[in-house]
């Protein structure tokens, strides 16, 4: 006995019939391992993404709420609070218990236990057709300034990279919930549960590329036009949740790494930096204050977010004063310009000031002779 090992023993596990079944404990000690960390992952999950769900309603602003972008990003966040919530449900029902796991004997296993593994697998499906839709529409906004022609094109490969996932999803989806249900071992589809990770990565970085690009593009115009304000803290933020560098970054690394939990943080972390981009984009608009609202800077913001209505009703001093300008109008008379920041401390520092708002309007003539 100078070379017995306990934790290298072997447990006798009684079937039904009453047959003998041998379990070697290291692989009942992975077993509970296992479902110890899934759980501790889903519930990390569970808890970010209903802080993050919280925080973005109450941060959009009423105006932004009806927005199709809005409406993904929160669809998105809810369907993964409720995959989540299944998914650490699952472990509390008989499919994970000692004996019908290594017995395979699922007879005593309840009916809400198999509701719970297929809303599971739903609400992922669900998850994906939201994130893609919203990485569609995203990217359109991010490359809104380029050539019809080119964002013709990116749309319609846009399209083709995010219906390639979803149908991928569908019809793992539909073979899951049949396996489930017929309580067969899934070994002869596990093709289309790695060929569907597959197109899911190759989406994100897909996207990924896009927003890089265009990060890179915009960074390298604001350096030519002489603005620096563009902070470290600013930088890792817009590249880590806009740009999604950190989900690409985890989608690529669960094929390295034999962690089985790291596959089920993906979803989780293109969910979560989806909305954190408008919120960060709020949070600049509000940074300066309620005296602000009048600034060039403030203005465009609101332009570009909210339209030239908002605009105009954000600008004008009074509601009683009578104005004839029209939408149109008003976009041409709007002047936006960014001031020094030694000038703006200097008039911050006048006890009192008056605002004057003034319409300007600059027309082009084209001279037919020269001067000379």
């Amino acid at each position: 006995m100078d070379n017995f090992d306990p934790y290298q023993q072997n447990i006798t596990i009684r079937r039904a019939d009453g047959l003998p079944l041998v379990v070697p404990l290291v692989e009942l000690d992975s077993f509970v391992q296992y479902n110890v960390r899934i759980c501790i992952n889903y519930g990390s999950q569970l808890g970010a993404s209903l802080v993050l769900f919280v925080i973005l309603l109450l941060l959009t602003r009423q105006e932004k709420r009806g927005s199709a972008v809005f409406t993904l990003n929160s669809l998105a966040l809810l369907f993964n609070i409720i995959r989540l919530f299944f998914g650490v449900l699952h472990f509390d029902t008989g499919f994970e218990k000692i004996y019908p796991y290594f017995t395979y004997d699922y007879s005593a296993v309840e009916t809400g236990a198999y509701v719970v593994s297929i809303f599971t697998t739903v609400f992922s499906t669900l998850l994906v057709v939201c994130i893609e839709i919203s990485l569609v529409l995203q990217t359109q906004v991010v490359c809104a300034t380029l050539r019809r022609r080119c964002r013709v094109v990116l749309l319609g490969l846009s399209i083709l990279v995010a219906l390639v996932p979803i149908g991928f999803r569908f019809g793992w989806m539909i073979m899951n919930c049949i396996y489930i249900l017929n309580i067969d071992y899934m070994d002869s589809i596990w093709w289309l549960e790695s060929a569907t990770s597959n197109v899911i990565t190759t989406s994100i970085c897909f996207f990924c590329a896009i927003f890089v690009t265009k990060l890179g593009y915009a960074i390298r115009q604001r350096n030519r036009l002489g603005v620096r304000d563009f902070g470290p803290m600013k930088v890792i933020f817009v590249c880590g949740c806009q740009t999604m560098t950190i989900p690409a970054i985890f989608s690529i690394l669960q094929y390295r790494v034999t962690v089985p939990e790291l596959q089920t943080n993906v979803l989780t972390l293109v969910t979560i930096s989806l909305p954190l981009s408008s919120l960060w984009a709020t949070a600049a608009l509000e940074q300066r204050g309620p005296g602000s609202a009048s600034s060039p800077r403030r203005n465009l913001w609101k332009a570009l977010a909210f339209g030239v209505d908002s605009t105009i009703k954000g600008s004008l001093p009074s509601r009683n004063m009578s104005t004839s300008m029209t939408p149109s109008s008003a976009a041409e008379t709007l002047c936006y310009a960014a001031h020094p920041a030694s000038k703006r401390s200097e008039e911050s520092e006048a006890p009192f000031g008056i605002a004057v708002e003034h319409d300007i309007c600059i027309n082009s003539i084209r001279r037919e002779h020269s001067v000379v």
